[in-house]
């Protein structure tokens, strides 16, 4: 089932006015919803009952009571720290605090939205194909980069493609035993949800890794990744959610190790990945 604050915080940017404004509230003050009534929610939020039960059922549930029972469990289960905003007058130690503790706390919100299963029939997919394609942009790109490195070192052929002309062309060429991957923090960068549009046309698999559960880059894939971070609550750009794609992106490559035909030299790739980053010491005399 769902969890329905962090599927709220996902889809947030796509809600209307109104449905923000009751969020708004819900987020505000979740402990007190689960006894509260439809009309008390309504009246309180400012909304009609009916936006009540829409938004329930938008984020997954079938009524408002499974709305309020997951509500009621998320309460029961408060988390060990307190994640704030970052503000103005915060210490140098407050800062670093909250950085970890916000990543800290992306990583376990990601896990708690992770269908562990659809993303090993995902992998299992990944393994029986041709050819690998990671797309994204930006700092996207470099997520892209780091998972393709990865699986090459398994063996696949794995390629990753950050400049928008090789995404276009690469997309255009994907075909039935190609997979593409799609990462997107916002899940709205227009070339990467076109090439997977397009490679998933000419009959690919695609998956998408984005922060946004409601999200253009969602509707193109095949399987899709939901990473969660609080930005809401957060007032610099500089922090995202990107380890928990990373981590998302480690939870693939450990798969792929188990789904992948054939024995692994893993001590033959360590010597090789040695050698590249260091050099060898030199003998004393």
């Amino acid at each position: 089932m769902p969890k329905a604050e962090l599927t709220i915080q996902s889809i947030y940017k796509s809600l209307s006015r109104v449905e923000r404004q009751l969020a708004d509230f819900i987020l505000a003050g979740r402990e007190r919803i689960p006894s509260l009534s439809v009309r008390e929610i309504a009246a309180a939020a400012g909304v009609s009952a009916a936006a009540v039960s829409r938004l329930a059922r938008k984020v997954g549930f079938r009524n408002l009571k499974e709305f309020k029972l997951d509500l009621a469990r998320e309460a029961a289960r408060a988390p060990a720290y307190f994640y704030r905003a970052i503000e103005e007058g915060d210490s140098e130690a407050e800062l670093v605090e909250k950085v970890f503790l916000g990543n800290r706390r992306s990583l376990e919100d990601t896990l708690a939205l992770l269908d562990k299963a659809a993303l090993a029939a995902a992998v299992r997919r990944m393994a029986q194909a041709r050819r690998l394609l990671f797309f994204g942009v930006g700092s996207s790109g470099f997520i892209a980069r780091d998972a393709a490195m990865r699986f090459a070192l398994l063996g696949f052929r794995a390629q990753v493609l950050t400049d928008p002309s090789e995404i276009f062309f690469h997309a255009s060429t994907a075909g039935e035993r190609d997979v593409a991957v799609g990462i997107s923090h916002s899940g709205r960068t227009r070339i990467t949800v076109q090439a997977l549009e397009l490679a998933r046309a000419h009959g690919a698999l695609t998956v998408g890794i984005s922060n946004y559960l409601r999200s253009p880059l969602h509707a193109a894939a095949s399987f899709f990744f939901c990473t969660s971070f609080p930005e809401s609550r957060v007032t610099v750009t500089a922090l995202s959610s990107r380890v928990a794609q990373l981590c998302l992106i480690d939870a693939m490559f450990l798969l792929a190790t188990r789904f992948r035909k054939g024995p692994l030299d893993y001590d033959r790739i360590n010597r090789g990945m040695e050698g590249l980053l260091r050099l060898p010491e030199r003998s004393r005399t």
